[in-house]
């Protein structure tokens, strides 16, 4: 079996030598610069306003020089600053291939899904992608890519669900864990019967008896999901528990990733996984700390007594740094550009979490840190809901397309 409890005790002494002194930067931006970055911003928004005409986006697409993947290039560059190294990974033909593919397929296989469930899904292919270039393999959605980051949207809906009990929760788990252990199971529901589909996904990329790791990963990850219930009661756990299951959790979810793309590693290959896992998770408690506490689901954050959370993030900032470097372990890592991306990229998500809560930290902390942002918080702040909406308002158009229009995109 896998070494869940090492890799976790591994990272728990990591976490804990991690300092909460405030981490240096690279890059801070002035006030100017924040507003020309801005400026940029809401240019790039106006055009995204155009694409959601279906007419417009064929007028734009015919035009090589003003397709979205440029258009989307100079954003990031103009915006966030990323570095162009960064941007060949980010904006590369397989990765832009490899979305479209994810798109069509997501659509075919659930078709009630909703615009925001499939972005939900195509954030954890990028990460399989990313995997992919790590371990030297084509970038490309293989059904193993395609069946685990559609069993988020499925499954982590339903286990959020404030509607569906504790109880229902846990006889989903129970029936889910015996599906990933090959025991086959009479669906009860559209929910069970897609994810038992997607199960089966596996099983043929990646035959039991070929691939056990595989399968390890997979019942280590359900472990970790069964386990987390446990933080949404009123009952007293330790915090020594829920450092446990949050780094569980995090971790076994890409190590998931690792063997379903690789179908095998070396023990170092999954320890760096999972501490990779482990940084993503913490960036998730940062991002949700607000909803969290509201809902009485207890995290590294949400349950902290402390009004300033400041000194956290910056230990997970600290940690993050130091779980990256285990990554080189993997031959596809050979220069700092791709290290480079996944930290600069999770360090902005957690600058942005910061500004926009913050109720949770002291005014102090919020005016140091906004200098690494290359965006006002109180821009961000504003902006947020609008641009999650038009964001999901293309989707949405892109979706309503019939296929033969979005081939010609």
């Amino acid at each position: 079996m896998l070494p869940v409890q090492d890799y976790i005790n591994h990272f728990k002494e990591m976490w804990e030598r991690s300092p909460d002194s405030f981490p240096h930067f690279h890059k801070t931006y002035s006030s100017e610069e924040k507003f020309a970055h801005e400026h940029n911003f809401d240019g790039f928004q106006n055009k995204l306003k155009e694409l959601q005409n279906v007419r417009k986006v064929q007028q734009v697409k015919s035009d090589p020089a003003k397709s979205f993947f440029p258009m989307f290039r100079s954003f990031l560059e103009t915006v966030f600053d990323f570095d162009p190294g960064h941007l060949e990974i980010i904006l590369s033909e397989d990765f832009k291939d490899v979305s479209k593919d994810f798109f069509y397929r997501a659509r075919a296989f659930g078709p009630e899904l909703d615009p925001e469930d499939i972005y939900q899904g195509m954030r954890n292919v990028w990460i399989m992608n990313g995997l992919q270039l790590m371990i030297e393999k084509p970038v490309k959605i293989t059904p193993s890519v395609f069946a685990y980051s559609m069993i988020y949207p499925y499954s982590d809906n339903l286990l959020d669900n404030p509607e569906i009990s504790n109880e229902q929760k846990q006889i989903f788990s129970t029936r889910f864990d015996r599906r990933l252990h090959g025991i086959l199971e009479i669906p009860l529901n559209h929910t069970e019967k897609q994810l038992f589909h997607l199960i089966s996904m596996f099983e043929g990329e990646f035959p039991r008896h070929k691939f056990p790791r595989v399968y390890e990963s997979l019942y280590a990850i359900q472990q970790g999901q069964t386990n987390s219930l446990k933080m949404i009661t009123q009952n007293g756990i330790s915090d020594d528990e829920i450092c446990n299951i949050c780094f569980e959790k995090g971790g076994a979810s890409v190590l998931a990733d690792g063997y379903l793309v690789a179908g095998d590693m070396t023990g170092e290959q999954e320890q760096a996984l999972f501490g990779y896992g482990i940084y993503l998770q913490l960036l998730d408690d940062i991002q949700d700390v607000k909803e969290d506490s509201l809902a009485s689901t207890k995290t590294i954050f949400s349950c902290l007594p402390e009004k300033d959370l400041g000194r956290f993030v910056n230990k997970t900032i600290h940690f993050g740094r130091m779980a990256l470097e285990e990554m080189r372990c993997f031959n596809g890592v050979k220069s700092d550009d791709f290290l480079g991306l996944m930290n600069r990229s999770i360090e902005m998500m957690v600058v942005e979490s910061v500004g926009l809560n913050e109720t949770w930290y002291s005014s102090e902390y919020l005016e140091e840190i906004e200098k690494i942002s290359p965006l006002h918080f109180s821009y961000l702040r504003k902006k947020r809901t609008q641009s999650k909406s038009q964001r999901f308002a293309l989707f949405q158009k892109y979706f309503d397309m019939p296929k033969s229009k979005q081939m010609a995109v």
